[in-house]
């Protein structure tokens, strides 16, 4: 018998994505923070990566808000 995969919502595809940024975002934090006693070279990500990394991250917390309160307005249900 051939199983049906489900296909996430939309709303969850973007939680996902959120849950997986925390560890890039952690990265990038690490990044930030080890530079005050590590050569840049010696970091594990380059510090201007690390800010973008972590201005994207404030970027997909909007968003999810933003979707959160599309779905609550169309009673689909809660996000973030």
């Amino acid at each position: 018998m051939e199983q049906r995969q489900h296909t996430p919502s939309p709303m969850r595809l973007l939680e996902i994505l959120k849950d997986r940024f925390g560890a890039l975002e952690a990265a990038a934090y690490s990044s930030i923070k080890l530079a005050r006693y590590a050569p840049e070279n010696e970091l594990s990500m380059d510090l201007l990566v690390a800010q973008s990394v972590l201005e994207f991250g404030s970027s997909l917390r909007d968003a999810l808000e933003d979707a959160g309160e599309w779905a609550r307005a169309r009673g689909v249900g809660p996000v973030g």
